[in-house]
């Protein structure tokens, strides 16, 4: 069974983007007015359901 949201223990990720990428992304937060680091958990869940969908053998099944 996983673990909801707001039990999860969040940690730290140190990622490379292109300054083009946070700019674009700095804005939306603003718009949104939400912080990068929500922006970044919607997106890796949407990516994660995408490859599950998708049935790829990469251990997220």
């Amino acid at each position: 069974m996983a673990k909801s949201e707001d039990t999860e223990k969040k940690v730290p990720v140190t990622t490379h983007l292109y300054q083009r990428q946070i700019d674009h992304l700095n804005r939306v937060a603003k718009e949104l007015q939400v912080t990068k680091a929500v922006l970044f958990r919607e997106a890796i869940e949407q990516l994660l359901k995408r490859y599950e969908e998708r049935q790829l053998d990469i251990g997220i099944k």
